[in-house]
């Protein structure tokens, strides 16, 4: 280990080495601010392990990008343009990650890899107003990339791009937010750990051991196809077990919900909040949002309904369900229930599966991995593997749709709803 070398140790893969250069991107505002993030939201007030951070997550995922960098033999320029994008690959996100990123879309029209993108490009500031100037001057995320010799700009092409840049070989991105990527890697273990759910385990040593190049695509060689198995087995249990489990999915409507509240201004500001100042800004907004933030704060939350599957819809309801949520009908349809009960707008919150998996379509994507056969031809998993095939079929969550109101209002809520929906 170099002499300036420092080493972290996580709780998920143990020691993990950060030389001179990356140090410096581990000490600034941007990528300490990602500690003060949940890394799934409000997945605690479920899973009261889940209070691992954005931060341990991007230390996990380059520690895996370290490993797969050896492993290939990636050449030195290639390997840092790796341990860069994945140390730095979440870096935009807003308060409680994902969970109200769709609002942030719809109202602002950024997303979290936009933001992230610009914050390493050094054209945005993550940091609310004069905080940067109160902790003092500090080395920018665009100063120690080029310290390492990398382009700042590049560096946020491999992170936002899920093809290959111009200059670098696929298997870069691919390792970032591929169909085997050190991102899901990373986040499956930790998930996993923290919340105590077993199906998130990953054989990592096993799909670097038997990953390769070919060409210019990373594969992997036949005999990891169990590891790949389990590693989308992992995914589509840890989805249906915890990132879509209903009451986690009922915090973060609501806090969703309370955010959208704000007005505009203040919604601009709310992408720079950490999970704790976004919390104090919704109790000072008063009113609807300071009642959301009380609620979660003490884990008074709405409760389910209404939970229909997919097997309790007829094929018309579910296309017509389909058709409400392609034309963004559901905050309508929340209106007319709650107006039906006598009930506060938003105290009556509705979520629904993927239109696409409602109507019973495959969705293809992280299934397609590469695999390199036996005779050298690469050929995809979904070819090989009836586990992923049958994967591409499979719903990310139990229900296809959720209504959630107040206990006291539940069957009231629950018939109202039957007729509004269908």
């Amino acid at each position: 280990m170099p002499a300036e070398a420092k080493v972290v140790h996580d709780a998920v893969h143990g020691s993990v080495v950060f030389t001179h250069h990356f140090q410096d991107i581990l000490n600034t505002p941007e990528m300490q601010r990602a500690g003060q993030i949940h890394q799934l939201g409000l997945a605690n007030l479920v899973f009261p392990g889940a209070n691992h951070t954005r931060l341990e997550h991007m230390i996990g995922t380059f520690y895996l990008a370290t490993r797969f960098g050896a492993s290939l033999e990636l050449k030195e320029h290639e390997r840092l343009m790796l341990l860069a994008s994945a140390l730095l690959h979440d870096i935009g996100h807003p308060a409680f990650s994902h969970t109200f990123e769709t609002l942030i879309e719809e109202r602002l029209h950024m997303n979290h890899m936009e933001i992230t993108a610009s914050i390493i490009k050094g054209e945005f500031d993550i940091l609310p107003e004069g905080e940067r100037k109160r902790i003092g001057n500090a080395i920018s995320i665009p100063e120690c990339l080029e310290a390492l010799e990398l382009s700042p700009r590049e560096v946020a092409s491999v992170v936002v791009s899920e093809h290959s840049v111009s200059g670098l070989p696929p298997y870069i991105t691919s390792l970032i937010h591929g169909p085997v990527d050190v991102d899901q890697m990373d986040y499956l273990m930790r998930d996993s750990h923290y919340t105590g759910v077993a199906p998130g385990r990953v054989d990592a040593d096993r799909i670097i051991q038997t990953s390769e190049i070919k060409g210019k695509r990373m594969v992997i060689r036949r005999g990891g196809i169990p590891a790949i198995e389990g590693l989308i087995v992992s995914r589509i249990l840890m989805n249906t077990a915890v990132y879509f489990h209903k009451t986690v999915r009922i915090a973060e409507l609501m806090l969703t919900r309370a955010v959208e509240s704000l007005v505009r201004e203040e919604l601009s500001q709310v992408i720079r909040d950490t999970d704790a100042s976004l919390m104090c800004r919704l109790a000072q907004a008063g009113g609807y949002a300071a009642d959301i933030a009380l609620r979660l704060k003490y884990r008074r939350l709405l409760k389910p309904s209404l939970v229909l599957s997919i097997a309790d819809m007829s094929e018309e309801q579910r296309k017509a369900l389909a058709e409400d949520i392609r034309r963004k009908r559901i905050r309508e349809m929340e209106r007319e229930i709650s107006s039906k009960a006598g009930l506060q707008e938003g105290y009556v919150l509705i979520d629904t599966s993927h239109p696409e998996y409602i109507e019973g379509k495959d969705v293809r994507g992280k299934t397609e991995v590469p695999i390199l056969d036996d005779n050298g031809k690469i050929v995809s998993l979904t070819k090989l593997s009836s586990i992923a095939s049958a994967i591409q079929r499979h719903p990310r969550q139990e229900y296809a749709v959720l209504v959630a109101c107040e206990e006291r209002h539940r069957e009231r809520v629950r018939q109202i709803a039957k007729r509004v929906l269908f």
